[in-house]
């Protein structure tokens, strides 16, 4: 014990600086990015498609050097980025000025996280409480602590449903036309390091062929087969693919939180009451 603290209490307060930690550097990102000329608008004067395979057939390398020209401060500028998305001579791609990277220019992936920032502060700020409440005032007060946390992560399931629900979306038909294999580290004589393997997604989108690496991966190779066919969903507003269809899971794990904090909260409430 270090000063009346245990080791799991000591591990849930590490759990919830990370986590608190990891939306503060969210929130600075999102608060940045609404700056003028975070995001800029370019476009594509050359694409060139870098692929590779290892021995056992998976690809290694597989994404497109784009040459993009921007404007930026009255000038236009030219510049190399890469990108996991099939972009062609012609095409318009937003462009983020990653100053955590010192300036470095890559291509804007828009995508939302289902946890955003302010969630993820908030359920890092309750776990670190957790701990010093049970310290403090004893284990009757962490039901308290608990409902809460619960009813933060089910409002921000059954919200990320919602938005999904309210996108105008078109189904795309797309094939596996190959899987990218990730391996962060080298085989080493004893060991062999863990790999991820992302499926790589060829459809056709207005007329004309594209090719992405899908954003999921898995740790088992046999999870994708090559020619297999998934769906896509086209957002008709914005043209953006999207991967997956809103989850009905989502939010009948939201719900299902949410009712367990309201009962959790109600015994508390007895508890308290007697």
């Amino acid at each position: 014990m270090f000063g009346g603290m245990t080791i799991q209490m000591i591990f849930l307060v590490v759990i919830g600086t990370v986590i608190l930690v990891t939306g503060t550097t969210s929130l600075r990102r999102g608060l940045r990015l609404k700056k003028p000329g975070a995001v800029k608008t370019g476009k594509v004067i050359r694409s060139r498609h870098i692929e590779k395979q290892d021995e056992d057939g998976f690809l290694i390398q597989n994404y497109y050097e784009l040459r993009v020209t921007y404007g930026q401060s009255g000038h236009r500028k030219e510049k190399t980025v890469k990108s996991i998305d099939e972009y062609r001579e012609g095409d318009t791609v937003l462009l983020l000025e990653d100053m955590d990277r010192g300036g470095n220019l890559s291509v804007y992936d828009n995508r939302y996280s289902v946890f955003g920032p302010w969630i993820l502060i908030g359920a890092g700020i309750l776990i670190i409480l957790l701990p010093f409440i049970r310290q403090r005032y004893g284990e009757e007060y962490i039901s308290v602590i608990l409902a809460l946390l619960l009813l933060l992560i089910g409002a921000a399931l059954i919200s990320a449903y919602a938005k999904d629900k309210r996108r105008d979306t078109e189904e795309i038909e797309a094939t596996i036309r190959g899987v990218l294999k990730w391996q962060p580290e080298r085989k080493r004589k004893w060991t062999t390091p863990s790999a991820s393997y992302y499926p790589v997604l060829g459809f056709t989108v207005g007329g004309e062929e594209k090719s992405m690496r899908s954003r999921y991966n898995s740790s088992m190779a046999g999870n994708y087969k090559t020619g297999k066919k998934v769906m896509l969903y086209r957002d008709k507003v914005t043209g953006q693919i999207l991967e997956r269809a809103p989850r009905r899971s989502m939010l009948v794990c939201g719900i299902v939180l949410i009712l367990f904090a309201c009962v959790g909260g109600y015994s508390t409430v007895v508890m308290f009451m007697r």
